[in-house]
């Protein structure tokens, strides 16, 4: 599994930038090979003038200072080539797993979003997507370029003796082992932690972000959530800390192996310097290469280890790519016929799935087109989990939706949504211009200026939208340059010309007006009853006064359809419909 998550690694990297690759990898060869030569050459010079007995020209050595020179000179000129090269390469890489993590996330269906397990998976995927296959490619061609550059001086080294070459492997393992098994121990430890990291993280956007900034001050809850911030990063730095102080001790021990043993082969080396086995110039380039070939077993393990550490990261990435949508459009799907004339709840049963109890218990319900629909209930009693089924967010574990007597599930998921418009009560704020945060609701089928009016008419935005400073191409929210911001009335007519703006089927509000003034909300209204004759308009909403225009109005309790019928007739049945009625005509008053 391990390999495959490399090769897929690498996959991604190839697929993002081939050119830059290979580059790189050329780069990381010459870079290998330079070191041999200016090796070779500092032999010659040295072994010219000392076995010259002063009698050699200085123009003779010349030659290799300007060799050596050279290949210094190419070896900065690919260095700094390099950095360009890999720079640019771990920004398109970034860029592309970017993209494939929002396509994955987009896939995914709404009951992920729910679970809290899914959000330490993502959190986490999200991170280690951006840099983790860059950083796969970089430690493999780094072992590649420094295993290269360990077989060649080995080879150099056993002209000295066998022995220098096998010391110069064996004695840097114990290192290598350290870092290995640190790795593994800080993999396990983020595992554990990444809830931790993601309160902190939480709790730093509560007191940083615009979202939150009123009720912080408000509630006076900055210092108590600053300090609770504080103790949990401290905790997350005294783990980690700790980790760290037992890894660095373990590499001293380690490191004390690998001096020891450079310290008997270097005196090896003088050794047969002094007998006269070998020359100065050998002496210079034995010790080198010596030093050299410990850098390059360094570099080869710790690649080996940064391969290894990286590849215990992947399984965040490929454990959130492997996740599969729930709901999924089935095989070969039946065409959904326009327009939509009935919408059907047959014996419907739903639960969310870390809940025991059901949220929606045997429903049944039927919706025709030209009607105006209301669902009116107490908080939790399945409003909206009604309309998310309906939409087809989440499927019921038991029972079937309809549309023109098709089985929802026979239907492309895709194709439903796209007759549905729908206005949330905690409906989203897109920091974006007026235009755009309108046209978002069909943005694959931008209609003209006279639409964009023409909605916001419906919705009463007009009036206030003429009167900002660029109009319709107006930025919205504080957070880019020259935005402003909005009253939540307001926002809440842009959300209701997004829902006129799309020419749906069906149409859902839930709470439509709960911010608006009453002048609007009657406007509103009066629009709504009049679009609702060749739509299904379904409205959930507290405000039971407005919903005289309903042509049938569904009470629930707990998910159970407890009185059905018009305005009129649940008042003259007395019963939990006329109860709320009469409370807030009371609160009214």
């Amino acid at each position: 599994m391990y390999s495959n998550y490399i090769t897929r690694s690498l996959r991604f990297v190839w697929d993002s930038s081939k050119k830059w690759t290979i580059l790189l990898l050329i780069c990381q060869f010459t870079q290998a090979i330079l070191p041999l030569f200016t090796l070779y050459l500092t032999k010659l010079l040295i072994d010219s003038i000392a076995l010259s007995k002063n009698n050699i020209e200085f123009k003779e050595v010349l030659v290799y200072v300007l060799l050596i020179g050279f290949i210094q000179f190419v070896q900065a000129m690919v260095g700094n080539y390099q950095m360009m090269i890999s720079e640019t390469q771990k920004q398109l890489v970034s860029d592309h797993m970017s993209s494939i993590i929002i396509d994955k996330a987009l896939s995914l269906d709404l009951s992920y979003y729910e679970n809290p397990e899914f959000h330490n998976t993502f959190h986490q995927a999200q991170r280690q997507a951006l840099y983790r296959p860059t950083l796969i490619l970089t430690k493999l061609t780094e072992f590649l370029k420094s295993s290269f550059l360990l077989v060649s001086i080995a080879g150099l080294l056993l002209f000295m003796h066998w022995s220098i070459a096998i010391i110069l492997i064996t004695f840097a393992l114990p290192i290598a082992f350290v870092k290995w098994h640190y790795s593994k121990k800080l993999y396990s430890w983020e595992k554990k932690r990444t809830s931790l990291e993601r309160e902190a993280s939480y709790i730093n956007k509560v007191l940083t972000a615009d979202t939150y900034v009123k009720e912080v001050r408000i509630f006076n809850i900055g210092e108590s959530l600053k300090e609770r911030f504080i103790k949990i990063r401290k905790q997350l730095f005294t783990e980690k800390f700790k980790i760290f102080n037992a890894r660095a001790r373990s590499s001293i021990y380690a490191k004390s192996v690998e001096i020891i043993a450079s310290v008997l082969t270097y005196s090896f080396i003088v050794f047969n310097a002094v007998d006269g086995s070998i020359t100065v110039g050998d002496l210079v380039m034995y010790f080198q290469a010596f030093q050299k070939g410990q850098v390059a077993i360094q570099s080869s393990l710790n690649s080996l280890v940064g391969i290894n550490d990286n590849r215990l990261f992947l399984n965040y990435i490929f454990n959130f790519l492997a996740l599969e949508p729930k709901i999924k459009a089935p095989e070969i799907p039946i065409n959904l016929t326009l327009p939509i004339e009935s919408v059907e709840f047959d014996n419907i049963s739903f639960k969310y799935p870390d809940n025991k109890s059901d949220t929606i218990s045997d429903l049944s319900l039927k919706f025709n087109k030209g009607q105006v629909i209301a669902i009116v209930g107490e908080n939790g009693s399945g409003k909206t989990t009604l309309i998310k089924l309906l939409s087809r967010l989440y499927d019921p574990y038991s029972g079937t939706i309809k549309y023109n007597g098709i089985d929802i599930k026979n239907i492309d998921p895709i194709q439903v949504r796209k007759s549905i418009s729908v206005i949330y009560q905690d409906f989203a704020k897109y920091q974006l211009t007026t235009k755009e945060n309108i046209e978002i609701a069909d943005i694959k089928n931008k209609g003209s200026e006279d639409k964009l009016i023409t909605s916001a008419k419906k919705s009463t935005a007009l009036e206030f939208i003429n009167s900002l400073e660029h109009k319709f191409e107006q930025q919205l929210g504080k957070r880019f340059t020259n935005g402003h911001e909005l009253s939540t009335g307001q926002w809440q007519k842009i959300a209701l010309t997004r829902a006129f703006y799309k020419d749906a089927e069906i149409i859902i509000l839930d709470e439509p007006s709960s911010s608006i003034d009453p002048l609007s909300e009657a406007k509103i209204f009066e629009e709504l009853k009049s679009i609702a004759k060749n739509k299904i308009l379904i409205l959930i909403s507290h405000r039971i006064y407005n919903l005289s225009l309903a042509d049938q109005i569904i009470v629930l309790d707990k998910g159970i359809v407890k009185e059905k019928g018009s305005h009129e007739e649940l008042l003259s049945k007395g019963g939990i419909y006329k109860e709320m009625f009469s409370k807030q005509s009371i609160n009214n008053i």
